[in-house]
């Protein structure tokens, strides 16, 4: 078949183009009960913090988890509703097969939906351009702007027949942030993607990553690498000059091959299906023109074999399109939803749980500290107190004071190395009197030999119980904390593996 016979083939097949719709109700109230259920998993973490000074580094960084958790949940309508600007330009084409046109801002886009316009204004077929401003759709009979720097300020595109489109976009990699976000903004409109490169340096690393997101989607993507031509020295009238000629088949082949291994790899590496991506074709929009699209020039310049790929786009995008409302809405929750969450709350997370890690094994350095520091105050003066109350043998009173010597030397030296939590202490600590030992009378002397050991016994035991019920709330308030982050760490887990499994099931609808 002829360029001109495979073109005119392509134009009868789009007329067959026939978007029928998909009863779609049943998956997309499973991914609404998805978000559902996750906001209600999120906010049901507590992060009890009642037991945490409200200045201490971790109680700060708990409650700064929350706040992202708060946020993020409330940007989830925010973000679905900015989607509807998209959705506008899907709804205005909602009867046509729509094709972004997808690349770096030199990779020729502009040129070759020109091209193909022109080839099909030249088969008596409609072409209608237009470009998208504040959300809208304005029809023009300007053709779409060309140039080696970056023209296209703004989405714009062409309608070649009655069902095809061809949405021209600034690049993704783009100099001005603005574009950048122009084209992924409309990015889920399409229902199929070509992605162009030029033949100078076909398939970079970064386009291939934006592919790999856009195989992510499960949309068809058809590689194009253009400005397949090179200048080459021939004699003209006996004189020597150079010409533009189509590259060497032989080499237009080894840069095909390279770009789909490349692609392939990098496919394999993010773990998407290799087969959604089809096989590249080479192209040289400007040696077509420069034959003013004579059909054995549009045939070396590669167009034949691109009529022939861009015909069995079609069907593959006409089944994303039968579930192209709930796969914008996945896409939503994928990436605007789940993915947003994990990349905001992550480093939070990382930083908590170091936090707690550090004050886990302080801990234990505090209960040794505290210890010593008690047992130093109160020690040293038991002997004079012992020796106050001998003439009286006033023994309840010692206890008495020595309780209440050790309560003030616990709330003294928790302080500081505890000021990180908010500690119940009782005011008393009573000691429980040992009715066998006392003063002792020893020729004629009051003698308390006995008495001091047993009250260095209890009252080591008491420092110990004390800092054993520290050290409890201490411990049961970090718990707390560590379990509620691996609580968020399990939710964020299992809602990704959910929505895997809806988005399995939507593409096996």
């Amino acid at each position: 078949m002829t360029s001109g016979g495979q073109l005119q083939h392509f134009i009868e097949q789009t007329h067959q183009i026939t978007a029928s719709q998909s009863d779609l109700s049943s998956i997309s109230n499973h991914l609404q009960l998805w978000r559902q259920q996750l906001a209600h998993a999120l906010k049901g973490i507590s992060f009890d913090v009642n037991a945490l000074q409200p200045t201490s580094t971790l109680a700060k960084q708990v409650a700064l988890i929350k706040g992202q958790i708060a946020e993020q949940i409330q940007l989830w309508d925010v973000k679905w509703s900015e989607l509807a600007a998209a959705q506008s330009v899907a709804d205005a084409f909602h009867d046509k097969v729509m094709l972004l046109v997808f690349g770096k801002f030199n990779a020729g886009k502009s040129s070759l939906c020109n091209l193909l316009a022109e080839c099909f204004d030249r088969q008596g077929q409609d072409v209608r351009y237009f470009y998208v401003q504040n959300d809208q759709i304005h029809y023009t009979e300007t053709l779409l702007r060309e140039g080696a720097t970056e023209t296209t300020a703004q989405l714009q595109g062409v309608c070649l027949g009655e069902r095809l489109v061809l949405l021209d976009t600034p690049g993704l990699h783009s100099a001005t942030a603005e574009n950048a976000a122009l084209t992924q903004r409309f990015i889920d409109s399409a229902d199929g993607v070509l992605w162009l490169s030029s033949s100078t340096s076909p398939g970079q690393v970064q386009e291939l990553h934006a592919l790999a997101r856009e195989l992510k989607r499960h949309k068809p993507l058809f590689p194009i690498i253009t400005r397949s031509d090179q200048v080459e020295e021939d004699e003209v009238d006996g004189e020597i000059c150079t010409v533009l000629c189509n590259k060497p088949l032989s080499q237009r082949a080894l840069q095909e091959a390279d770009v789909k291994a490349r692609a392939e790899d990098k496919l394999r590496e993010m773990a998407v299906d290799v087969h959604l991506l089809k096989p590249p074709v080479s192209v040289s929009t400007q040696m077509a023109r420069q034959a003013d699209l004579d059909q054995k020039a549009m045939t070396d310049a590669g167009f034949e074999r691109l009529f022939a790929a861009l015909l069995e786009m079609i069907q593959p995008a006409l089944h994303y399109k039968q579930r192209k409302p709930a796969e914008v809405f996945l896409h939503h929750l994928q990436e605007q939803v789940l993915e947003t969450l994990v990349q905001e709350i992550q480093p939070t997370s990382d930083q908590l749980q170091t936090c707690l890690d550090h004050m886990q094994t302080a801990l234990l350095q505090q209960q040794r500290h505290i210890a010593e520091n008690v047992w130093k105050s109160v020690l040293p003066e038991l002997p004079q107190l012992l020796e106050q109350h001998a003439s009286t043998q006033a023994i309840d009173q010692v206890y008495v004071t020595l309780g209440q010597w050790l309560a003030d030397a616990f709330t003294q030296h928790i302080q500081q190395p505890l000021a990180d939590y908010r500690l119940q202490m009782p005011d008393q600590i009573t000691l429980e009197r040992n009715p066998n030992i006392g003063y002792e009378l020893i020729s004629d002397l009051v003698v308390h030999d006995r008495l001091y050991a047993e009250l260095c016994r209890q009252t080591n035991e008491t420092i110990k119980q004390n800092i054993e019920q520290l050290t409890n709330q201490c411990e049961k308030q970090l718990n707390s904390i560590e379990h509620d982050l691996q609580q968020l760490k399990n939710v964020m887990i299992s809602s990704g593996h959910d929505l895997n499994r809806l988005a399995s099931d939507l593409r096996q609808y």
